[in-house]
């Protein structure tokens, strides 16, 4: 390079003449010989850190070493996370090259030479007085002269310069365009078109068609590709709809059938399927995939509704041949049969979604009556109850397709092809992360807490756009060319856990990260790490999978982390061992989630013994929200005072309302609990409805926790469903008075002549 050449941190000429030399020779050396290239890489970061101390005035005599000077200015708030980590990382790999004699790894000079890029722009912003436009990072260039010929074939090799642009850039990730990808019926011979230039990955292109924003993502009932098809995965309500058309069919006119549900539960999709799949049970049938759509401009919902159900009236019904499918959302379903139409009556349709159940809190998969049907994916889930806990067949089929090593897998083949290409990324690591049964597991155990816990619903699109979301990260590079903590930033724990703004699902998986959870086992990981030199022991104990266990191995060589760099690899060690580990998982399990699910379970399959157990639970929740100053006795008010009045108040549950489910593996059932009490007499019950959020709150109510304002208002329901169990009470006959500042209380009875009796208890 001569002088006339400019170099990547020449705008530190000025600032600082030491620095800017030391990374001249880093570039010059990074080819020829990257163990003295990555020791001026050390040097230049400690001129950085020299002249930071001057210019602060930093008067600190016992800190010396490069790692006591980063870790104090990372201490006192001088360097922020992402310049803490490049320092850390430019100063462990010169550790190596200083004291390794046979370290000479090229991927770790090519490394520190973006890190000290990254370093020379913050400090150049935060400490220059000019302030020119500082040049966009570019990767170094092979040398045109002074390097054998030989020796520059094997270093381009090793970093797939031919493959890549730039020596590891950002590698161009190929559009995925609908009316390029091939249809279901085309290209038989092949899974995956292999149309794309040498710098492009197969395994990212598939991927991206998992994302919303793909072509792939565009439901529509008449349409069904083949890459849907690889990763469609059956479900009941499908043979439920196919067993209904089937038996339609010898009544092959006049049939209407509701496919009723919320946006995004699959209606299209399976709409799609049946057609292509087994077009000879629908072809019959008129689809309104949409029925909310108006087929004029000058008619609203309940018009258009009108108009494709005419056929269905009680005015048309007896000469009706017209086959309906309806799919619909059920807040439409409802407004419309409660509804005054103009031209049509439909009471005959009304009284079969009332006889159906679907708005009731009975558990309605199907229902059929005549030539009428109704499907209702409110109760179809996608996940099962079972005694041990909730499991997914769905989730875990979608993710095995994913991840299978099969030849009709478009993933798998994907990533053969960027094998054979020479295409490493961690996009790549992520996939084979993935690969690990554990974490599938876990994710699906996540994803179904998600749903509890949230209310929120996930449907295969959803799901599909998350799995694409915890694999890709924003910037995707050549794997040997990431720093060591870039890596953990990408890595698929953090994706997982870390990445709430980019979607709603991921906002609420991140309220599920293991290293909020207050455990005494997290709390003696963080003592073991703070005290012993060793940590390659302690990580092998908890990180049993390969892929991650290379993501925590470069940290290992020596065990000096601090501030935010020692955070992000504690925070990725904990993640790690939480989705591959199940020992370690157990440990953190959410105790009022897993009670939860279990009394979910013992309420849909109607256990006495365990729902006896939940009603008492429940019972002294009530009387803790209130209240109580003795046993039965509830106050009548809320409100603290000199004295207070309480009532007796005798609780009688019920569970009529509860229908048993006699499988093991409950497919069908209620995702909140639905329990009644009564004061007596068994035809006044009150009933309540329990989801997972109010549970959460009962449970620390149950544990001693007072409740706020905040939870009285997010518990509106509680708090309502309290006050009209007051009317149980008997403070009609007897009320209880007491006087918190001295233990007194003092009894108003009714005697035997209705008049009033004044006491003080003992």
């Amino acid at each position: 390079m001569s002088s006339t050449e400019t170099y990547f941190l020449s705008f530190l000429e000025a600032l600082n003449p030491t620095a800017s030399h030391n990374a001249r020779k880093m570039e010059e050396l990074l080819y020829e010989d990257p163990a003295s290239s990555i020791v001026k890489a050390r040097l230049f970061a400690e001129s950085i850190l020299n002249d930071v101390f001057n210019q602060e005035k930093i008067e600190a005599p016992y800190v010396n070493s490069l790692f006591e000077r980063i870790a104090f200015l990372t201490k006192e708030g001088y360097i922020e996370k992402d310049i803490q980590q490049a320092f850390d990382t430019i100063r462990r790999s010169g550790n190596k090259a200083a004291h390794d004699g046979s370290f000479n790894e090229i991927t770790d000079a090519f490394k520190l030479h973006r890190e000290m890029h990254r370093i020379g722009v913050w400090y150049y912003e935060v400490y220059s007085l000019e302030q020119l436009k500082v040049p966009l990072y570019e990767t170094p260039k092979p040398p045109k002269e002074n390097v054998e010929e030989i020796i520059k074939k094997q270093i381009l090799e090793f970093l797939n310069v031919n493959k890549m642009n730039n020596l590891g850039v950002v590698l161009e990730t190929p559009s995925i365009k609908g009316d390029t990808l091939p249809a279901y019926d085309e290209i038989e011979e092949e899974i995956i078109e292999k149309d794309l230039k040498e710098d492009q990955s197969y395994l990212i292109r598939e991927l991206n068609r998992l994302k919303d924003s793909s072509q792939e993502a565009i439901e529509n009932a008449s349409k069904f590709s083949r890459f849907k098809d690889y990763l469609h995965v059956d479900r009941k309500i499908q043979i439920d709809f196919e067993r209904i058309l089937e038996e339609k069919a010898s009544n092959p006119k006049g049939n209407l059938i509701f496919l009723c549900g919320s946006v995004g539960d699959g209606k299209s999709h399976l709409l799609a399927y049946v057609s292509k799949k087994k077009p000879q049970l629908i072809n019959e049938y008129k689809i309104y995939n949409d029925a909310t759509e108006s087929f004029s401009p000058n008619k609203n919902a309940m018009e258009t509704l009108e108009e494709a159900l005419k056929g269905f009236s009680d005015q048309l019904y007896a000469s009706n041949s017209e086959n309906v499918i309806l799919a619909i959302n059920m807040g439409v379903l409802h407004n419309f049969i409660h509804s005054v139409h103009n031209t049509y009556s439909f009471e005959r349709l009304k009284s079969f979604v009332n006889q159906s159940g679907l708005f009731s809190q009975n558990v309605t998969t199907e229902y059929s009556e005549g030539n009428l049907s109704l499907l209702s994916f409110g109760d179809y889930h996608p996940f099962e109850l079972t005694e041990e806990g909730p499991i997914s067949n769905f989730y875990s089929s979608l993710l095995k397709k994913i991840c299978s090593s099969e030849n009709q897998n478009p993933f798998y083949l994907a990533a053969k092809e960027d094998e054979k290409n020479n295409i490493y990324t961690i996009v790549h690591e992520n996939y084979n992360y993935l690969k690990n049964e554990a974490v599938q597991k876990q994710i699906v155990y996540l994803i179904i807490k998600t749903i509890i816990k949230n209310k929120v619903v996930i449907s295969a699109r959803s799901f599909l756009n998350f799995v694409a979301d915890i694999l890709i990260p924003d910037q995707v590079m050549s794997r040997q060319l990431v720093s060591d903590f870039d890596l953990l930033k990408g890595s698929l724990p953090n994706l997982l856990f870390a990445r709430k703004e980019r979607s709603t699902l991921l906002n609420s998986m991140s309220q599920n990260d293991p290293i909020h959870i207050r455990s005494v086992y997290i709390d003696q990981l963080v003592i073991d790490f703070n005290t012993l030199d060793n940590w390659r022991d302690l990580v092998k104990e908890y990180v049993h999978d390969n892929i991650s266990l290379k993501w925590m191995d470069p940290f290992l060589f020596d065990s000096d982390l601090t501030g935010y760099s020692f955070n992000q690899f504690f925070e990725a060690f904990i993640r790690i061992a939480y989705l591959s580990n199940q020992d370690f998982s157990q440990k953190l399990i959410d105790e009022s989630y897993k009670k939860y699910m279990e009394n979910l379970y013992s309420f849909n399959t109607k256990n006495p013994q365990k729902i006896k157990t939940f009603y008492e639970e429940i019972k002294s929740a009530i009387f803790d929200w209130r209240g109580s100053p003795k046993k039965d006795y509830i106050y009548l008010s809320t409100t603290e005072s000199k004295f207070r009045f309480a009532q007796k108040m005798n609780l009688k549950p019920s569970i009529d309302h509860l229908k048993p489910n006699t499988q093991t593996v409950l497919e069908s059932f209620k995702s909140t609990i639905l329990l009644a009490y009564h004061g007596g007499d068994a035809s006044k019950k009150i009933f309540l409805e329990i989801d997972y959020p109010l549970y959460q709150l009962i449970s620390k109510v149950l544990n001693g926790y007072r409740p706020n304002k905040k939870d009285t208002e997010d518990a509106i329901r509680f708090v309502e469903f309290i006050d009209k169990l007051m009317a149980f009470g008997e403070k009609t006959n007897e009320m209880l008075i007491f006087y918190p500042n001295d233990n007194r209380f003092y009894t108003i009875k009714r005697d035997d002549f209705e008049g009033f009796v004044f006491e003080r208890e003992f």
